[in-house]
C-alpha cells in the first residue's frame, strides 16, 4: 500500500499541472502571453522548450529567452504553449499527502499517526 502511494505521489510530482495558453483550440492567439513570464513551448515535432521566458512576437515568430540566450521560434513550428502552475501542483501534492495520512486512519478506525 505504501509503495503504491509513493509511486502515485512521484507521478504527480513529475507531471506538474499546466494550463494551455496557445493552441489550435484558441486559433493560436498569442495575445494571451505575458511579457517576462515563463512558458513551455511544444514544437510540431514533439520537442519541448522549458523555461522559455516570453519577450515579444511578430507576424512570423515568437521571441523569448532561455538560460540567458535569446531564442526566436517560427509560429508555424509551434504546436502549443503551456503555462506551468506551481501553485496548483503544490496544492495537489499537499492534498494527496493529507489524504494518504487521513484515509488509512479513517478506514482502520484509529487515531491519525498510530
Amino acid at each position: 500500500m505504501k509503495k503504491t502511494i509513493a509511486l502515485f505521489l512521484l507521478g504527480i510530482l513529475f507531471t506538474s499541472c499546466v494550463s494551455t495558453k496557445v493552441s489550435l483550440k484558441n486559433n493560436f492567439d498569442y495575445s494571451v502571453l505575458k511579457t517576462d513570464k515563463n512558458y513551455i513551448v511544444e514544437n510540431q515535432d514533439g520537442n519541448k522548450i522549458r523555461g522559455f521566458k516570453y519577450l515579444s512576437q511578430n507576424n512570423m515568430s515568437v521571441t523569448g529567452s532561455q538560460e540567458g540566450k535569446e531564442i526566436s521560434i517560427e509560429k508555424s513550428q509551434i504546436k502549443r504553449i503551456l503555462k506551468p502552475s506551481t501553485g496548483k501542483t503544490l496544492g495537489l501534492v499537499v492534498g494527496v499527502i493529507g489524504a494518504a495520512v487521513v484515509i488509512p486512519a479513517y478506514v482502520g478506525n484509529r487515531p491519525v499517526g498510530q
